[in-house]
């Protein structure tokens, strides 16, 4: 991998991410495991993520990609000097997310919620799953906003903590389109799990001034909105609840290397709850897509945030006070 990466195509919000063999290296391929379950989760356990090349259905995701890019063009995103299934972005285009991408889209469900991806699952579980309704739909274009180091159950953690989140790419993803990232071991810090790990982005102090005021933003800003209009609307909490702003100084506090891959349509990359993940920038005309969904067992208690017709998400109706 080292030799592929130009150092100016490799950064993180403009800044140059380390290349060196202590600080960057290649996700563990498990397409040896396929269909060795014992072995998947004892890797899972292990590595924190498990990277599953040619998993799905790559006809069925390049399906789902003629979709969004045609919902993409429709909406005035793509250059119109170019075929929409190239995915290049318009001429000043930038945008990081759209949640409508995933409303009402029958072949990106096909992919997400049936096939391999619930196969895997139920086998991966032992037993029948449930995933969250709400669909996270990510839409990076060049010079977008590389995506912060966090843990993702900063977001999503009122239900089990067996939850797992598969990052789906409906774009063949080269270093200098900028994937998605792993922190190494960062699962195994029970330090960082215990205190940064214990937070939840849509709780807030009722005695702290701060915390009102920002809240009272919060309430300000969804007041006028309706419920369609919500959804377009990434994160709504009154903090963006990112372990930092920096994935360089993350890695060199924390430890590890930050280890990705390049990536194609039909791979899958799943981790836990306490996977500190990150992105790099996009350096190519295209508009990098990707999804991340979210499966537990059916039986465990779920994160109501994030089901129904009209989830709570992170709006005001998901927000709890406490004593600080």
């Amino acid at each position: 991998m080292q030799a592929k990466i130009a150092q100016d195509t490799f950064t993180f919000q403009g800044s140059s991410l380390e290349t060196a063999p202590e600080a960057l290296g290649e996700l563990r391929r498990s397409d040896d495991a396929h269909g060795d379950y014992a072995e998947l989760r004892r890797r899972m356990q292990e590595d924190g993520y498990l990277f599953l090349p040619g998993l799905l259905d790559r006809e069925a995701v390049l399906a789902a990609r003629r979709e969004i890019a045609q919902r993409l063009a429709d909406a005035g995103h793509l250059h119109p000097d170019h075929p929409s299934e190239a995915c290049i972005a318009a001429p000043g285009a930038r945008i990081d997310f759209l949640a409508s991408i995933a409303q009402d889209n029958p072949q990106l469900d096909a992919v997400l919620y049936a096939g391999p991806m619930i196969e895997f699952y139920q086998n991966f579980l032992g037993g029948p799953v449930r995933h969250y309704d709400y669909t996270w739909f990510r839409v990076k274009t060049p010079d977008g906003r590389a995506t912060e180091p966090h843990y993702d159950v900063v977001y999503m953690g009122r239900g089990t903590r067996q939850l797992y989140t598969s990052w789906t790419p409906f774009s063949d993803v080269e270093m200098d389109m900028g994937g998605l990232m792993v922190l190494e071991n960062s699962h195994r810090q029970q330090e960082l799990i215990s205190t940064y790990g214990q937070t939840d982005v849509d709780r807030y102090c009722e005695n702290d001034a701060t915390s009102h005021r920002l809240l009272a933003t919060a309430r300000e800003q969804q007041r006028d909105l309706t419920s369609d209009e919500r959804r377009q609307v990434q994160w709504q909490s009154p903090t963006s609840g990112a372990y930092s702003p920096d994935a360089v100084a993350t890695r060199q506090t924390l430890g590890g290397r930050w280890l990705t891959a390049e990536y194609r349509m039909g791979d899958l990359l799943i981790f836990s709850m306490y996977t500190m993940h990150a992105s790099a920038d996009n350096h190519t005309e295209q508009i990098r897509l990707s999804s991340d969904s979210r499966y537990q067992l059916a039986s465990e208690s779920i994160d109501d945030r994030w089901i129904g017709e009209d989830p709570p998400a992170h709006g005001i109706r998901a927000h709890q006070s406490m004593i600080c």
